[in-house]
């Protein structure tokens, strides 16, 4: 395993370690959002983990091929977890339910507590003691990746804790095996970053933290072309599109992304304004990836049979899922 000084804690403002080829998948590994070290209920995060040395990321990787403008498809084939456990907590002054400077509260602070989650035999289920070690805690095995994203524009740095248009800590579960992330590259290579994997995590990421997991994961990446439409980031599975808003207060972001995906629709379909709005009204799911971020993020998705016989983004999530 890699040793935390091999990872990166921003976005931008790095040379890239690594040249990969379009088309061609390759594998990394990817540390956990404390770095590895959190593995005991008795650990403190905020000691052993201290901001903003958190949610290191491997990369940056250029792309071959890739101008500044063009629009990068990043292809996730598989998350294979590195380890048997992960872990989730609860800080005080941190998630959605507690007080925090920029939303304070006259409450008591919350108790922290470290949950060390393991899978169950099969695979398919993460289980964890509860507090009073008088239960156990069980939930389905979900795993993606919390954060992935290319260099900010305008050769802005900015932390591994945010989400914006040039993707970054979006935490949306979606962002899983099979899944198409669509960026728009703002440097030559685009400088690809990704990390804070995630076993296990509810819409918003209420608490804080996901089920936090080291991965190995095959990715696959490729190119369209310059697009001045392209604005905010696009995921495609086999089963839906939507589009990606990151900003608060949390209307706001769903606003960019239903904007977005309206758009998208016009451009896909030919439809004329009015209908893709009808459409998307009618069609359309909002997920909260967190509500504990710098920007809160939402992504607004469509059944691709929504669509008809439409092709999007030059048929590349196709492409890519048969790399």
């Amino acid at each position: 395993m890699n040793g935390i000084d091999d990872f990166v804690f921003h976005l931008g403002g790095h040379e890239p370690n690594r040249t990969v080829e379009r088309g061609q998948p390759f594998t990394v590994f990817t540390e956990d959002c404390f770095g590895g070290v959190l593995d005991s209920v008795d650990g403190k995060p905020r000691e052993l983990a201290p901001f903003p040395r958190v949610n290191p990321l491997t990369g940056p990787f250029a792309i071959d091929g890739v101008r500044a403008g063009d629009v990068v498809a990043v292809h996730l084939k598989s998350l294979v977890p590195a380890r048997d456990w992960g872990v989730a907590t609860i800080s005080p002054n941190f998630g959605v339910l507690s007080g925090t400077r920029l939303a304070p509260n006259l409450q008591p602070e919350q108790d922290e507590h470290v949950w060390i989650w393991r899978f169950t035999e099969d695979g398919q289920f993460l289980t964890t003691p509860t507090t009073d070690g008088r239960g156990e805690l069980k939930t389905s095995y979900r795993p993606f990746h919390g954060t992935l994203g290319v260099a900010p524009a305008n050769g802005e740095v900015r932390l591994c804790v945010v989400p914006g248009d040039f993707g970054g800590n979006l935490d949306l579960p979606d962002l899983g095996p099979g899944a198409t992330l669509y960026l728009r590259a703002n440097v030559d290579g685009a400088h690809l970053y990704i990390g804070d994997g995630h076993f296990a995590q509810g819409d918003g990421e209420i608490s804080g933290t996901a089920i936090e997991g080291a991965f190995n994961t095959t990715l696959v990446v490729d190119r369209c072309a310059a697009d001045a439409a392209f604005d905010w980031p696009r995921l495609e599975t086999d089963s839906h599109i939507g589009v990606i808003g990151a900003t608060r207060p949390v209307d706001d972001a769903a606003r960019i992304a239903l904007n977005g995906l309206i758009r998208w629709v016009v451009e896909a379909t030919g439809l004329a304004l009015a209908d893709a709005h009808q459409l998307v009204s009618q069609s359309c799911t909002l997920r909260i990836g967190n509500l504990v971020n710098p920007s809160f993020t939402v992504i607004a998705m469509l059944p691709k049979s929504a669509l008809g016989d439409v092709t999007v983004m030059d048929g590349l999530h196709a492409k890519l899922s048969k790399a």
